[in-house]
C-alpha cells in the first residue's frame, strides 16, 4: 500500500545515488539527507549499462508478448468453431472490450507558459497514440493569480501543474484539490515503484496523498561560472574560496582583463530572486554552512533540524554580498535580475561571472565569436568553507505537483495516465524516441541524433510526472542537443558532482505548521535578505529580523519539523 510506504524514511539507495558531502551534511547525518547522486564514471558507466539493458529487454519482451498473442488468437479462432451458440457470442464481447481499451480519453491539463502550439507538437500526439490520452492544454499554470482564480472558483480542469511546494500547501489547507491516495494504491504500481519514498512524503498531508510529483534530475544545474580567458590574462587561478573569489573580481573590476572599457564591466551577475523565491547562490552558500534556498531551507546542525535564518553563517553570508554589490562587484541590477537579464548580459561580453546553469550556450557562442574562439565562461568548484569542505546542491527533488481540483470527475484517468507514462513498455519511447532514429547510446551514455531528436524539444512539458531513477540517465542526450551546451554541462557535471547533496527540504513532509507558516515565512525572509543585501542600515537590523521570524511561526515550524525528524530515527 502507498500509505504503508509513506511511512518508511529509511530507504537505503542505491551505490550511484549515494555521493560525497563534507561540510552541512557529514557521513554520520540521517541517510535521507546523506544521499546524492555520484557522478564516478565507473559508477555512472554500469549504472547506465543496467539501464541500456533493462530497456533493451522490454523491447525482447515486446516480440514474446506478440507470438504469445498470435498462439491465444490461433486457439480461441479453432475454440470458436465448434462452440455453441451462446459461446459464439464470447468473441463479440471480447471485441468490444478490445474496443473499449482503445478508447481515447480526453484530459483538460493546465501548466507553466511557453512559446509553442501544444497540438502541433510530436510528443502530443505520442501520449496520444501510445497511452490513449488525448490532452486538451491550456498555459499559465505559473501565473499563480490564475491559478488561484481557477481553483477558487471551480473551472474543470482535470490535472494541473502547480510549480510550487509552498501553493500546494495551500491548496490542500483550502481544500481546492482532491485526495489521491486510494486511487494510486488501486491504479499506481509504476508510480509507487519508480517514485521515492520520501518524495511522496512531500505531497502527503494527515495521511492522505495530494499531489503526483514529477521528480527532477539528481544533477547539479546551478553553479558559479567565469570567463577564463580573462583569469588567464590577469595571471591568477580559478578561486576556491569566498575571498579568493572576491579578489578575482576586485580584479576583474579595476584591471579590465577583457578590454571592454573599465566602465562596462559587470564583474558578477546573478538572478535576484529565482523561481522559487529563494535568494541564494549555489556554490557559494554553503561555503558559510547554509542550504543553497536560505530564505526558505533547513540544514541539519548537532543532529537537530536548523532553519538558515537561524544558522550561525547567515548574517556573514549577507554581509559578503552586501560588501559585494556596495562596491560595485555584484551587478547593480542583482535585484531586479531573471534568467533572461543574465544570458543578455554574459552575450554582452562584458560580465566576468555569473550565477548560471549549463544551458548558457547562446551566450557561450557569443563570447567566443567576440573575442575569436578564445573567451568561455567556465564553471568554478564549490568554494571552500574555513574547514576547506565543498559542497553543492544537486536538483534532484520535485519540479512540479501534478494536482487534480475538485471539479475534475477524472481522478481516476489522471492517475492511470500518470502510471501509464512510467510504464516500461512507454516510458523511453516518449522520452527519447526511438533508438538510431532520434538517439543513440555510447559507452552507456544516451545521445541525440540531431535533427531528428528536435521533435522532442517540447516534450517535458507535457510529462503528467516522472522518476529520478528513470530520468536521470537519459537527460544527458538532452544536454548535449548543442555542443556549447553539452561542454558546460560535462564541465559542472565534473567540477561539482562529487560535492553534490539532496536538499534537505526535498524530504520535508507537509505539517500542519508548514501549511499554516511557510509562505508567509518565505515571503518575510525574501523581502528582509534583499534588502540586507542592499542597505547596510538593514543588514544592522538582522537580529530584529530573525526574532520577527520566530514570533511569526519559525519557532512553531522549527519544533514541528524536528519532532518529525526524531521519529525518522
Amino acid at each position: 500500500m502507498v500509505g504503508d510506504n509513506l511511512a518508511r524514511s529509511d530507504h537505503p539507495g542505491t551505490a550511484a545515488e549515494r555521493g560525497t558531502d563534507q561540510h552541512i551534511f557529514p557521513d554520520s547525518l540521517h541517510p535521507l539527507v546523506q544521499r546524492g547522486v555520484s557522478h564516478d564514471p565507473e559508477i555512472l558507466r554500469i549504472f547506465r549499462k543496467d539501464q541500456v539493458k533493462h530497456m533493451s529487454n522490454i523491447h525482447a519482451s515486446r516480440k514474446l508478448i506478440a507470438l504469445a498473442l498470435c498462439a491465444a488468437l490461433a486457439a480461441s479462432s479453432c475454440a470458436s468453431q465448434g462452440a455453441t451458440s451462446s459461446q459464439e457470442q464470447q468473441p463479440a464481447e471480447q471485441s468490444s472490450s478490445a474496443s473499449e481499451e482503445k478508447e481515447i480519453v480526453q484530459l483538460r491539463y493546465l501548466t507553466n507558459q511557453d512559446n509553442f502550439d501544444p497540438l502541433q507538437d510530436y510528443t502530443y500526439e505520442l501520449i496520444k497514440e501510445k497511452l490513449g490520452v488525448e490532452i486538451i492544454p491550456e498555459m499559465g499554470a505559473d501565473e499563480e493569480d490564475k491559478l488561484n482564480l481557477i481553483l477558487a472558483s471551480g473551472q474543470e480542469y482535470d490535472l494541473i501543474k502547480v510549480p510550487s511546494r509552498q501553493q500546494l500547501t495551500k491548496y490542500i489547507k483550502n481544500n481546492a484539490i482532491q485526495p489521491l491516495s486510494d486511487l494510486i494504491n488501486q491504479y499506481g504500481d509504476n508510480l509507487q515503484k519508480y517514485i521515492r519514498p520520501e518524495t511522496w512524503d512531500m505531497v502527503t498531508s494527515n495521511g492522505e496523498i495530494y499531489a503526483i510529483p514529477e521528480e527532477a534530475v539528481a544533477d547539479v544545474e546551478w553553479g558559479i561560472g567565469v570567463r577564463e580567458d580573462w583569469v588567464n590574462a590577469l595571471g591568477m587561478e580559478l578561486p576556491t574560496t569566498p575571498d579568493e573569489f572576491y579578489e578575482l573580481l576586485k580584479a576583474f573590476k579595476e584591471q579590465d582583463p577583457g578590454n571592454v572599457g573599465a566602465e562596462n564591466v559587470i564583474p558578477f551577475t546573478a538572478r535576484g530572486v529565482d523561481a522559487k523565491g529563494a535568494v541564494g547562490i549555489n556554490g557559494l552558500a554553503q561555503a558559510f554552512g547554509l542550504a543553497a534556498n536560505p530564505s526558505t531551507d533547513f540544514i541539519e546542525l548537532d543532529g537537530k533540524l536548523v532553519s538558515c535564518i537561524e544558522a550561525p553563517g547567515m548574517k556573514d553570508y549577507l554581509a559578503y554580498l552586501n560588501k559585494l554589490y556596495a562596491e560595485g562587484l555584484l551587478d547593480q541590477d542583482f535585484p531586479a535580475n531573471k534568467d533572461a537579464n543574465v544570458t543578455e548580459k554574459l552575450s554582452a561580453g562584458a560580465t566576468g561571472a555569473a550565477a548560471m546553469t549549463p544551458w548558457e550556450s547562446a551566450a557561450q557562442r557569443s563570447i567566443a565569436e567576440m573575442t575569436g574562439g578564445e573567451g568561455k565562461m567556465v564553471f568554478l568548484e564549490p568554494l571552500k568553507d574555513a574547514e576547506g569542505n565543498q559542497s553543492i546542491q544537486n536538483r534532484g527533488g520535485v519540479l512540479a505537483y501534478t494536482v487534480v481540483p475538485k471539479s475534475s470527475q477524472k481522478a481516476a484517468e489522471v492517475v492511470k495516465y500518470c502510471n501509464a507514462f512510467l510504464d516500461d513498455e512507454n516510458y523511453l519511447s516518449i522520452v527519447l524516441g526511438e533508438e538510431n532514429e532520434t538517439y543513440t547510446v555510447k559507452d552507456g551514455s544516451y545521445y541525440p541524433i540531431l535533427p531528428e531528436f528536435d521533435k522532442l524539444n517540447k516534450g517535458r512539458w507535457f510529462y503528467p510526472t516522472n522518476s529520478q531513477e528513470l530520468y536521470t540517465p537519459l537527460f544527458s542526450a538532452r544536454a548535449h542537443k548543442e555542443t556549447e551546451m553539452g561542454e558546460l554541462y560535462d564541465d559542472i557535471t565534473a567540477k561539482c558532482m562529487p560535492f553534490n547533496y539532496n536538499r534537505l527540504n526535498n524530504i520535508l513532509p507537509i505539517l500542519p505548521e508548514a501549511e499554516k507558516y511557510e509562505s508567509k515565512l518565505s515571503a518575510l525572509a525574501e523581502e528582509k535578505m534583499m534588502k540586507m543585501i542592499l542597505d547596510q542600515g538593514e543588514l544592522d537590523k538582522f537580529d530584529e529580523f530573525v526574532a520577527q521570524w520566530k514570533a511569526e511561526g519559525g519557532d512553531e515550524l522549527t519544533n514541528a519539523y524536528n519532532a518529525w525528524y526524531a521519529e525518522q530515527g
